[in-house]
Parts: structure tokens; sequence; C-alpha cells
């Protein structure tokens, strides 16, 4: 019998909605081989763990990515995404402000292919090689670019907004 002070089932209950949120281990993911995009953002100081915890679980609900709902809520630029994804990809980050698209290369890519891959070449790279820069590389396909282009494809990260800016040479 227990007594009427105890709960049977322990004290480890709480009633539903009472607890306070989880936090996630942020830290928990620092030293994977491809560290997570949320890891970075923090050990950078680009967001606040509260934010990066609202971020994932909205993302969890509606299935947008982590990078697109901080830029949407405006927690984030651009550029450090870009900084940021090529970091977690290592990778590098190419700025198309400054680094001018080389026509001819990128004129070898397709705009329809492009525009789908959300990607622009942007120079040749030795003899056999051309950089291609891109929002997201985790969506790269590098094996149809390479032979789309007939070159090896080093990628690069490029802001997106610079990339759609960058199509216009290819439209000439």
């Amino acid at each position: 019998m227990t007594s009427p002070n105890k709960s049977p089932l322990g004290s480890g209950l709480r009633l539903a909605g009472s607890a306070p949120p989880v936090r996630l281990d942020h830290q928990f993911f620092e030293h994977e081989s491809r560290p997570m995009l949320g890891a970075i953002l923090l050990k950078k100081g680009l967001v606040t763990p509260e934010r990066l915890d609202e971020a994932l679980a909205e993302g969890k609900k509606t299935g947008m990515r982590l990078g697109e709902i901080l830029l949407t809520k405006g927690w984030l630029f651009e550029g450090e995404l870009a900084h940021a994804l090529a970091e977690q990809f290592g990778i590098p980050y190419v700025d198309l402000a400054v680094n001018t698209v080389d026509p001819i290369a990128a004129g070898l890519l397709p705009l329809e292919v492009a525009r789908r891959m959300f990607a622009v070449p942007v120079r040749f790279v030795g003899s056999d090689a051309i950089q291609v820069a891109v929002a997201d590389p985790g969506d790269a396909d590098v094996e149809g670019l390479e032979q789309l282009l007939r070159h090896r494809v080093e990628l690069a990260v490029g802001e997106r907004s610079a990339i759609q800016v960058s199509w216009r040479s290819m439209q000439r």
C-alpha cells in the first residue's frame, strides 16, 4: 500500500503543458565531420540559442530549411548564411559582387539548368576545371554539372541574390 503523500508512479510525472520547453544541446554537434549549420551560426555568434531553437521548431513544422527561416525572420543576412554554408561544406565562398563572372564560363551552362540548380559558372580554374557558385551545396549535382560543362567542377558558395543577378550575364 502506498502512503497518501507518495504517488504510486513516482514523482517524475508532470501535467501536460507544465514542463519547461526543452532546450537543445547545440554543442553536441560541434565535432561532427560536417558540422550542423546551427552549430556554426552559434559559434560565430550570428544567432542566439533561443532563435535557433525557434527556427528549428518552425522548420520541423513547415519543412522549410533552417537558413531560409533565419533569412525570412531577418535574424541572419544572406552573406552570413553563405559564409556559414561554405564553412559547413568545407568549400570556398565567392563574392559575386566583387568577382565578376567569366561570360565564357557562364555561357557553357544553359540558363534553364542554372536556374533549376541555382548555380552560375564563375571562372575557369586551370585548364580542366570551372568554379561554380551555388546557393546551397547540399543541392548541387556536381556530376550533372560536370557532364554539362565538360569540365571538372569546383563548387563555391555564393549569395542567392548575387547568383540571380549574375544570370543576367548568361542571357546575353
